[in-house]
């Protein structure tokens, strides 16, 4: 990604992304978190800003917006279950405890629960997946992210350091080389430009 541009008056572009934050997380979210929806690819199909946004990001978001017109939805269903579905099974496996210890259930998701715990998240009843899924991470990092939220800036950075930006990347950068991955290898690309950005919002 290119360098972010900042002028005399401090960075152009943090106003412009900071209005798409937590909808970037809600994206993701829902790309990881299950099959894409009908309704999900309307969204998808229908992206637009009108305001500077980091010019890598800007080309992922335009090839994600490309990409959900070019797949058909049993497509979609289809890529998802072979890139996810199934402990082991899946191409992928989309877990922190995985990434950053190669186990599932270690003692980074205990960590992350502790934290959870002090931003007041709980776990939805009926879900089954832990809280260190890559969806519902960006699920988490879209409640705090929110505006306007009473999670500060410092208190949002650490998260993300803490639970996100050691593994994310690695994991992103698996899934755009994955086998199966059609569609979900421009989600990758997207991912990877958004935590960039991310990155250096949250410094």
């Amino acid at each position: 990604m290119e360098p972010i541009t900042k002028n005399a008056g401090g960075s152009a572009w943090v106003a412009p992304y900071a209005k798409i934050r937590a909808d970037s997380y809600v994206m993701l979210a829902s790309l990881l978190g299950q099959p894409p929806s009908e309704n999900l690819l309307k969204v998808l199909q229908s992206l637009q800003w009108d305001e500077p946004i980091p010019g890598g990001l800007d080309r992922a978001l335009k090839a994600l917006r490309q990409a959900s017109h070019d797949y058909p939805l049993n497509a979609l269903e289809d890529e998802y279950a072979k890139l996810f579905v199934g402990l082991g099974s899946g191409e992928m496996v989309p877990y922190a405890s995985w990434y950053r210890d190669k186990m599932i259930q270690s003692s980074s998701l205990a960590s992350l629960r502790s934290d959870l715990i002090l931003l007041g998240i709980v776990r939805q009843a009926g879900n089954h997946e832990s809280e260190d899924h890559a969806g519902a991470l960006c699920e988490c990092m879209a409640l705090i992210s929110r505006e306007p939220n009473e999670t500060d800036h410092a208190t949002q950075a650490k998260f993300f350091q803490q639970h996100v930006a050691p593994w994310m990347r690695a994991f992103f950068k698996d899934l755009e080389s994955a086998k199966s991955a059609r569609f979900y290898r421009t989600v990758a690309i997207f991912g990877s430009r958004f935590l960039e950005s991310e990155i250096e919002y949250l410094k």
